[in-house]
């Protein structure tokens, strides 16, 4: 009888989650170890007294990727996770003018005709040529580009008139909005890429018209339920977890991995390997150059609040600096730090009522802000920076001074992502999206091979949402399995 393969996945964050669940639907061993006490990594869910705070994502997109995760573990989302919509999507407060956005396609063109008479129009083909965009690029996610061929699959060279090469995704909302508030509403990628909208491949419109298209969600208890449900189903099929287990290298034997080291001392053995991208780093612990030269995105300053007042805020709402791109490339390229700030604040309280007590809110506030390998002191600026925020949303909202009514509190700055949550340079977005790191550019491509290692997680892959992480999960288990038994290809 033959012995079921072992599989140890490293990192229990949402790609190492959906790895696991298809590999124990598939009946393998699956052993997961974190190096934390907790799964979920940044989508982890943080807990103040009475709040409950999500650490990272806000908001969830492309839910049909979720429900099909499930559906390859035979099993219902809606059996483990409530979701709710979010509606509106966001409110973008503007110096001048302040409205809201809808995932309702209707309701969204009612807005623009009523602030900015004339651009519907624009809103229509917007949806229509990036619905077309989404059909020709979305099976390209489905390849690794591990070489240049890869550019030369039939699909790839349909889809390129849609990747609109060569432009920046400000000039390609210029093509469907005249006025400047639109663009920057249909650019919000500086909150999911940690890049500027002007240095932005175009092709990232299908981000943006992805929340229109499919609406976002909420889970009732936060984003956090996602991977709770995620570590059920692992449970389920058998799968083990193994808390405060960081993996610090591997032995290596030719090119393949003997096995795993942990901080303690011990080590692991498994048939296969499925690792996110830190870990790489650390391979046979060179220092890795090219990685020091790539480009990465920015960081963020996170502000968790828990108020006992109710705010008259939507789920999601978005204060604009008098000039956005100063703010960007002060964030990106300058890499100093702003007065004249782009806050970005969730209020789940405004979707659930189990994020915080009756007539309290659970806040959190998001500024991007110059990842580390800026000069910038955090032990310095933290305090005035805080307070600036403080000012800024008291000010521009229309707020009483928030201080007042503050509980729990709970910062986390660039220097906390990289020591807290070994985020490289605290570049929350990973690598920045740029055409020159994409695909068979990216480094994961130009790390050692190993036959039994495989890479998952937000770092092996250009783009760092929920979505995109759960389908690489399910890529990388396509190509294993295609490994593994290669008659059946």
């Amino acid at each position: 009888m033959e012995m079921t393969k072992k599989i140890a996945i490293i990192g229990a964050g949402p790609g190492g989650l959906a790895a696991g669940m298809l590999l124990s639907q598939l009946g393998y061993e699956v052993n997961i170890y974190e190096k934390n006490d907790r799964i979920g990594g940044r989508t982890a869910l943080h807990k103040m007294g009475k709040y409950s705070f999500d650490i990272g994502p806000s908001a969830l997109t492309m839910t049909h990727v979720l429900t099909s995760l499930f559906m390859d573990c035979k099993r219902d989302i809606l059996d483990y996770v409530s979701l709710l919509p979010i509606n509106p999507i966001h409110t973008l407060y503007f110096q001048e003018v302040t409205f809201p956005l809808y995932s309702d396609y209707a309701a969204t063109k009612a807005v623009i005709k009523t602030y900015f008479p004339g651009e519907e129009e624009g809103f229509d083909r917007f949806m229509k040529e990036n619905t077309k965009k989404m059909l020709y690029i979305s099976p390209l996610n489905q390849f690794n580009y591990s070489s240049l061929f890869d550019f030369f699959r039939p699909t790839t060279l349909r889809a390129i008139p849609s990747l609109t090469l060569g432009r920046s995704l400000m000039d390609d909302l210029a093509r469907y909005f005249n006025s400047k508030y639109l663009r920057l509403a249909f650019s919000l990628q500086m909150r999911y890429l940690g890049m500027s909208p002007w240095d932005i491949p175009a092709a990232y419109s299908i981000v943006p018209f992805s929340e229109f298209y499919y609406g976002t969600f909420h889970p009732i208890g936060g984003q956090n339920k996602i991977v709770e449900a995620m570590q059920q189903v692992v449970t389920e099929n058998k799968g083990k977890f193994f808390f405060n287990s960081e993996v610090t290298d591997f032995e290596l034997e030719g090119n393949e991995i003997k096995g795993a080291r942990l901080a303690s001392g011990q080590v692991i053995e498994a048939d296969y390997y499925f690792t996110n991208l830190d870990f790489m780093y650390s391979l046979g612990n060179k220092p890795n150059n090219h990685l020091e030269k790539k480009e990465y995105s920015s960081s963020a300053f996170m502000l968790y609040l828990g108020l006992s007042i109710v705010l008259p805020l939507s789920h999601q709402s978005i204060v604009f600096p008098d000039n956005y791109r100063e703010f960007s490339d002060n964030t990106i390229h300058k890499k100093i730090l702003s007065k004249d700030l782009a806050i970005h604040i969730t209020n789940p309280s405004a979707t659930d009522n189990t994020m915080a007590p009756i007539n309290h809110s659970s806040i959190r506030i998001m500024v991007s802000v110059p990842n580390n390998t800026s000069a910038i002191d955090w032990d310095k600026e933290t305090k005035e920076f805080r307070q600036l925020i403080l000012d800024t949303v008291k000010e521009r909202l229309d707020f009483p001074d928030l201080d007042d009514y503050i509980e729990e509190e709970y910062i986390i700055t660039p220097k906390d992502w990289e020591e807290k949550y070994h985020v490289k340079y605290g570049a929350v977005f990973g690598l920045q999206h740029l055409t020159r790191q994409h695909g068979f550019l990216h480094p994961s491509k130009k790390l050692p091979k190993y036959k039994n290692l495989f890479v998952i997680g937000a770092g092996a892959l250009s783009g760092s949402s929920l979505p995109f992480i759960i389908e690489n999960a399910q890529i990388t288990t396509r190509k294993f399995l295609q490994k593994e038994n290669p008659s059946n290809q």
